[in-house]
C-alpha cells in the first residue's frame, strides 16, 4: 500500500480508503457480522489505514463493526466518522429489531431501493452543540475508543454554512478536539456547490467531496486546489459514480438515470479502445489526481476488497493518459 500526507495533520493515510456505508444493516449478506468482520480484518491487513463511516450508516452498527473488527489494533488506524443526521423513529425502531427482521429481508429478496418510504422514515439534520456531543460520545462508544481521529460535519448544505450555525458547530468540535475526544474536524459535503463555503472556516483539517471521472466538478470549479492551497486533507467519494460506471446499463437506462450518461459511454469506449476495466481506469484517475489525499472505496464483501486491491496494483496512468481523461468529450 502507498500512503499520503493528509494536509497539514501529521497523518499518513492510505491511498485506498474503506468505505463504510454497506457494511451491517438489514441488507448485509447472509455471512453478515462475519462476513463484514473479516473484509474488515483482511483490508487492514492489506494495508489499508483509513476507515470513513457515520453515525447513521447501518443504524450505527457500521461503526459497531469497525469497532469489533480492531480492538486490540486501535493504533493501526485512521478511524473517520461523521455526525449532524438524526434518525427518524422508524429506523430506531429497526435497530432494535434487526436481528429478527434481517433473515426475513434476505429471504424475500428485498432490495434497499425498494424499501418503502414509510418504513425507511425521512432523516433529518441537527448540528447543534448539544446534538454533535451527544453523536460523538454516542460514536465513541460503539467504534470501542476514547478518540475519534477524524469527525466531519455530515452534509452540511450551503444555507446552514453561510449561517450563524456553522460557527457554533465549529466551536462545539473544536471545545471537543481540546477535550482529546477528537483529533481533528472537518466537512464532508454533500454536492460540489456546498464545498467552497468550508474552504475558510477556521480549524477544519478536511473536506470530504464527490470526485471522479464522471464527477469533475471539483476539479473545474478550482475547489481541490483551493483545498490544496489551504493545508487541507482531501477525501474524494463516489470514485466509480454510484455504481453507474458498472457495466450492466444500456444507454436508454443510463440516459434515464444521470444527465452524464454521453460522458459514461465515451468513457466506456475508451476503456475498450485500451482494454483497461473502466473501473480501473476510474481509481486510477483519483489517485492521479495530487491534491486528492485519499480515494474512498466502498467494499462490503470479500469480493470488493480484492477487486479493489486489483485496481490499486495496476498501473497508473501517465501523464497523457490522465489529460485525455480529463478533457474527455462525450
Amino acid at each position: 500500500m502507498k500512503f499520503n500526507e493528509f494536509g497539514k495533520t501529521g497523518m499518513n493515510v492510505s491511498e485506498i480508503g474503506f468505505g463504510g456505508s454497506r457494511i451491517g444493516g438489514l441488507f448485509a449478506d447472509k455471512h453478515g457480522s462475519k462476513g463484514a468482520l473479516n473484509v474488515l480484518r483482511n483490508a487492514l491487513d492489506s494495508g489499508i489505514t483509513f476507515y470513513d463511516t457515520a453515525n447513521i450508516y447501518a443504524q450505527g452498527e457500521s461503526e459497531s463493526l469497525i469497532g469489533t473488527a480492531f480492538r486490540g489494533r486501535r493504533e493501526q488506524v485512521i478511524l473517520a466518522t461523521k455526525g449532524g443526521y438524526r434518525l427518524p423513529a422508524q429506523r430506531h425502531i429497526v435497530q432494535r429489531i434487526k436481528p429478527l427482521v434481517r433473515p426475513i429481508v434476505q429471504a424475500i429478496g428485498l432490495k434497499r431501493t425498494k424499501l418503502p418510504s414509510g418504513i425507511s422514515g425521512t432523516l433529518s439534520q441537527d448540528f447543534s452543540p448539544s446534538h454533535l456531543t451527544k453523536a460523538l460520545e454516542s460514536s465513541l462508544k460503539r467504534l470501542q475508543t476514547d478518540y475519534i481521529d477524524l469527525y466531519q460535519l455530515h452534509s452540511p448544505r450551503a444555507p446552514f454554512l453561510q449561517s450563524n450555525g456553522f460557527g457554533e458547530a465549529l466551536e462545539t468540535l473544536e471545545k471537543l478536539k481540546g477535550q482529546g475526544k477528537l483529533r481533528f474536524y472537518g466537512v464532508a459535503t454533500e454536492v460540489p456547490e456546498d464545498a467552497p463555503f468550508c474552504l475558510s472556516a477556521p480549524g477544519i483539517s478536511s473536506i470530504q467531496l464527490g470526485f471522479g471521472v464522471l464527477d469533475l466538478e471539483a476539479l473545474d470549479q478550482g475547489t481541490l486546489a483551493a483545498a490544496a492551497a489551504r493545508g487541507l486533507g482531501i477525501i474524494a467519494r463516489g470514485c466509480f459514480a454510484g455504481g453507474l460506471l458498472k457495466d450492466g446499463l444500456d444507454a436508454a437506462q443510463l440516459k434515464e438515470a444521470t444527465p452524464k450518461w454521453e460522458r459514461i459511454l465515451a468513457l466506456r469506449s475508451l476503456s475498450k479502445s485500451t482494454g483497461r476495466p473502466l473501473l480501473d481506469i476510474a481509481f486510477q484517475f483519483c489517485r492521479g489526481t495530487p491534491a486528492v489525499s485519499v480515494t474512498l472505496l466502498g467494499m462490503r464483501v470479500e469480493s470488493h476488497l480484492r477487486e479493489n486491491l486489483r485496481y490499486f496494483h495496476a498501473c497508473p496512468l501517465n501523464a497523457e493518459e490522465y489529460m485525455a481523461l480529463r478533457h474527455l468529450q462525450a
